[in-house]
């Protein structure tokens, strides 16, 4: 019996074993396939002025292209992930297919976008690079507190009742072109931190059709045309060029052995 008992409480460990085995070997292959395959926005930690940007080719079906373009840009400009811009677009038609967004967005809305973009189709390249713009906030930053401290003492000598007209009128026009000045400052900041606290996503649409061999062979095409087009354009430069020299050698030709008939006449009737 004390053997049979320890038989079975060994069975029982080496079943616990290969269950535990087993389960986290699920786990991790729930972990890899819940794994993001696509592009993931990027929000900045506290105390950084990176501006990201992210770059993503999908490849689909040439005549899908138009109507995927639209609805990402209708997706941006309504909101539906979050804050969204649609900087600009661009569509190609005819036999190749084409089309590129771009767009700034907050963080939470660049994984949904790119999905998006890529139903029906296959996110084919994607990038994402950063700037930073830590030097530019700083030296954007003294620039601002240094022309707020010059204005704050030319409206304290405006103030003054003493103050001559030839005085008054020269600090005026220098205080406007402060004013200038600070508020291209300001907007400048306005600018970077749109740039830090969102996301620059290019999206390009590329037909599935065009492959590797096709676009060198439209490539080599296009450049034999292009000789053939430069080729033909020297011929016709030279002919023109030739033409007038060749008429007036044919005159002279013509000419010189008229003459020679007509004297080989003379000569033949002379003889006689």
């Amino acid at each position: 019996m004390p053997r049979i008992a320890v038989a079975l409480f060994a069975l029982l460990l080496l079943t616990a074993g290969g269950c535990s085995e087993k389960t986290g070997d699920s786990s991790t292959a729930a972990d890899s396939a819940a794994a993001p395959e696509g592009l993931v926005g990027q929000a900045n930690a506290q105390g950084s002025f990176l501006a990201y940007s992210h770059d993503a080719t999908v490849r689909m079906a040439g005549p899908d292209i138009a109507a995927r373009v639209s609805a990402v840009r209708t997706a941006c400009m309504d909101g539906r992930h979050g804050q969204c811009t649609v900087l600009g677009e661009q569509q190609g038609s005819g036999q190749w297919p084409s089309g590129q967004l771009l767009l700034r967005a907050e963080p939470k809305a660049i994984e949904p976008l790119v999905a998006m973009a890529a139903q029906g189709g296959e996110l084919s390249q994607r990038g994402t690079q950063a700037e930073d713009l830590a030097d530019a906030v700083r030296d954007n930053g003294l620039r601002q507190q240094r022309l707020r401290t010059q204005h704050d003492r030319l409206s304290e000598f405006l103030a003054r009742r003493d103050i001559k007209a030839d005085d008054l009128i020269a600090l005026s026009n220098q205080l406007a072109q402060i004013e200038t000045e600070l508020q291209a400052s300001e907007q400048e900041a306005a600018q970077q931190q749109r740039r830090i606290h969102t996301n620059l996503l290019t999206l390009r649409f590329e037909s599935s059709q065009v492959t590797v061999a096709s676009s060198r062979l439209g490539e080599a095409l296009r450049d034999s045309l292009s000789v053939l087009d430069s080729s033909v354009a020297v011929l016709v430069t030279v002919i023109l060029a030739v033409l007038p020299f060749a008429l007036l050698a044919g005159a002279l030709f013509w000419i010189i052995k008229a003459l020679l008939r007509r004297r080989r006449r003379r000569v033949g009737r002379a003889g006689e």
